[in-house]
């Protein structure tokens, strides 16, 4: 890694340094090295460039006058001489703001809520290749099975299943968009309803935004490949370029082949995402992103039923149609595209304010035969399951968005402003699909009945619109206590359509305040609470074919975030509780319709450490305790345990790089999920396990070589959730199984 600068003042070297200060600016970052390592050279001289803890090699080169530091030369000629500096970098774990989620550049430290980031060198340490890999050491967040194998977006935050989250700050239906995890540079996770913000998302319990990477200054490239257990064949290439000094282009791609280790379960995918951004370097830019995935599966793969004794079933066994069972008969299968197109546009108005422009499009398609089953009953040995052929899902999103973002003061308070408009569209639905039915014998897999046709499912769409104003504003009533407010006004326009005549329509207007409050008594702590009540509007269908009102979740919560070690190690406590009204889940029988329930309740504590406890030692700590259930229904008990909920899960992620070998590290990563309920109404229980995982790396020069080994003592365990499957069906976990991956930077 190498950095060269020259200037002709030595101001801007005290400034940026913090000479006389002993400080370092913090919005002050330099890609390959910290500003702090640069800075050491300033104001020791040349000598204090050596190999040390936070970096195996580093040398310096400088020009102008030999004696004396740089600083003293730099007065003497006033001409910094031209600096490189070349070294191997040591990663962070943690990230000071989260400004594609919370829409500011407000610190983390002075939120008044809970939000944990994930930076790509997590990412990248444990070997992420699947999406539901990306918040395993988020506390409080559990990937649930997807939709029949096909990568969708479905996680269980703070007691509740999402199918909605966000990608670089606007909506992404969950439900058909595979997006691979190749073009993602960080995740963030917004905890709890946040409707002043961003209105009719549709999430309750939490925003997982995965933000993609963007075109950066300069040249560099990497291309990687990937072999492992099951057939796994996966290459990568992210490659950056400078046009010129104010346009820069970033692409990157991948293309995956993996046989897994389900029979019927194996796919092959890729993706291309060409990024271009344009900068006058005077306060205007213009970003472009374009990613597309395609994804083909073999079967549509939903893993095992969810009857009571499913611990007897194969681990392996594909229950579904497959092909050549029935004469002239096609088996399951799963195809899905994503297109998304997101435009980014920056003005500053001037050194306090800025306007931003942005606006995305997404369309995702799912062309599916699928089988599930049509209860979690079996009479003996037998279940009955469902055929959908040729069924053709879709989603379509467009959002846009007007923001105007500034500081300013009156009297003695300092405000920071965040004031905005916008508009967001979603349609869902389906073409239609023949029908058949067929039955299955759990233990037999070649037993054959029949394979009846049914009445066929008619097309049908939801639509839906939401107009948005909102305004928050984040105020310093002392040096220690800040106050945000927020309040958002949305206009909800609900359609029903079946068989192309539309069915029902819906409107709504709501309003979603939010007040926070932070004490910071010293600088490294931050007491905060925080309330907000949120609107998500319905978009579906019903059995009833009409639309229905929004949905309403109401969180209170209070924690503190310290600063265990200074700008190295962070830890957050948060106790929150949720209530959800007004829910529209899957209809219980026909889970391609939709039905409301009544009103639920989570409640827990959560605790986040994360960062560098050393500069050679990084770790992620987690825990959570939550408690989540039915408090009224129709239909469930009351009382019942919301599904796929542990009531403690906790996990530890720590890395280690060697002194001693330059370039190896080593880690391992251990994740404890408690016993929690299958299914709802609540009948059995999926036992607690314990997973571990480990990996290896090693890097010289621009090659490196990483090993990770996932469920290393091959522990049995299942994964269920009611976003995705609908209570039908679990996944077993992935056995003992390992990677390799060999990556060459340019």
């Amino acid at each position: 890694m190498k950095i060269r600068a020259s200037t002709t003042s030595p101001e801007i070297i005290d400034v940026a340094c913090g000479i006389g200060r002993n400080t370092v600016k913090p919005d002050l970052r330099v890609t390959s090295v910290t500003v702090a390592m640069v800075c050491a050279g300033f104001i020791a001289g040349p000598g204090a460039w050596a190999a040390g803890p936070a970096s195996p090699a580093v040398g310096v080169q400088t020009g102008g006058n030999p004696g004396g530091t740089l600083k003293e030369r730099i007065a003497t000629d006033n001409v910094m001489p031209a600096v490189t500096v070349t070294g191997s970098r040591i990663s962070s774990y943690t990230d000071e703001t989260s400004s594609s989620t919370t829409r500011t550049d407000t610190p983390l430290q002075d939120y008044p809520a809970s939000v944990q980031v994930v930076p790509s060198e997590v990412l990248q340490d444990r070997g992420v290749t699947r999406i539901n890999q990306i918040a395993d050491n988020v506390s409080g967040v559990h990937a649930e099975a997807s939709y029949g194998g096909n990568g969708a977006t479905f996680f269980n935050i703070r007691g509740f299943s999402e199918s909605n989250g966000l990608r670089d700050g606007f909506r992404n239906y969950g439900y058909y968009a595979f997006r691979d995890v190749q073009n993602i540079d960080r995740i963030e996770v917004f905890k709890g309803p946040a409707g002043a913000l961003y209105g009719g998302i549709g999430a309750v319990g939490g925003y997982i935004n995965t933000v993609s990477k963007r075109p950066e200054p300069g040249n560099f490239g990497e291309v990687g490949l990937t072999a492992g257990s099951y057939g796994l064949v996966r290459t990568t290439i992210d490659v950056n370029r400078a046009l010129n000094d104010d346009l820069s282009i970033r692409v990157n791609g991948s293309a995956e082949s993996n046989s897994t280790f389900r029979d019927n379960a194996g796919y092959k995918s890729w993706s291309i995402a060409p990024a271009i951004t344009w900068t006058n370097h005077h306060g205007t830019s213009v970003t472009l992103l374009t990613e597309y995935n395609h994804l083909n599966r073999d079967g549509f793969d939903f893993g095992i039923p969810a009857v009571p004794n499913y611990q007897s079933l194969s681990r392996t066994r594909y229950y579904g149609l497959r092909s050549g069972a029935y004469s002239g008969v096609d088996g399951d299968y799963g195809r899905n595209d994503t297109l998304s197109e997101t435009l980014l546009f920056e003005q500053e108005l001037s050194s306090n304010w800025k306007l931003r422009l942005s606006g995305q499009y997404a369309y995702a398609r799912q062309h599916s035969t699928q089988s599930f089953p049509d209860s979690t009953l079996p009479t003996g040995n037998l279940l009955d399951y469902s055929v959908y052929s040729g069924a053709n899902e879709f989603s379509r999103q467009y959002s846009a968005r007007a923001e105007l973002v500034g500081t300013f003061v009156t009297g003695t308070l300092k405000h920071a402003l965040l004031a905005g408009v916008d508009y967001g569209y979603l349609e869902v639905g389906s073409g239609g699909s023949a029908v058949s039915t067929m039955t299955l014998d759990l233990f037999n897999p070649n037993y054959l009945s029949g394979l009846t046709p049914s009445d066929p499912l008619p097309g049908h769409q939801g639509r839906g619109a939401d107009y948005g104003v909102y305004v928050q504003d984040l105020v310093d009533l002392t040096s220690q206590i800040k106050l945000l407010v927020g309040l958002r006004a949305d206009r909800f326009i609900n359609q029903a359509d079946e068989a192309g005549e539309p069915t029902g329509r819906g409107q709504q207007t709501t309003f979603s305040p939010r007040v926070g409050l932070v004490w910071q008594p010293t600088a490294s702590t931050s007491f905060f609470t925080d309330w907000n009540r949120s609107h998500a509007p319905n978009v579906g269908h019903s059995g009833g074919n009409v639309t229905y009102d929004a949905e309403v979740a109401e969180q209170i919560e209070v924690g503190v975030k310290q600063e265990l070690i200074k700008n190295q190690l962070n830890a957050s406590v948060a106790l929150f509780n949720i209530n959800r009204n007004h829910i529209l889940t899957p209809d219980p029988t026909n889970p391609v319709l939709e039905v409301l329930t009544g009103k639920q309740r989570s409640r827990g504590v959560e605790v986040d450490i994360a960062g560098n406890i050393t500069p050679r030692w990084k770790a992620i700590v987690t825990y959570a305790y939550t408690i989540a259930k039915v408090m009224s229904d129709n239909t469930f008990p009351v009382g019942d345990a919301l599904s796929n909920v542990p009531r403690h899960s906790a996990s530890l992620w720590t890395v280690y790089q060697l002194q001693s070998i330059p370039g190896l590290q080593v880690g391992a990563g251990v994740y404890y999920v408690g016993p929690r309920e299958a299914t709802l109404p609540n009948t059995f229980k999926l036992p607690a396990y314990v997973r571990t995982d480990a990996m290896a790396s090693y890097q010289r020069g621009p090659w490196k070589t990483q090993l990770n080994v996932f469920n290393l003592f091959n522990r049995k365990y299942y994964t269920g959730g009611s976003a995705a499957t609908f209570d039908y069906t679990l996944m077993p976990s992935v056995p003992l199984s390992a990677q390799v991956t060999v990556s060459y930077a340019f």
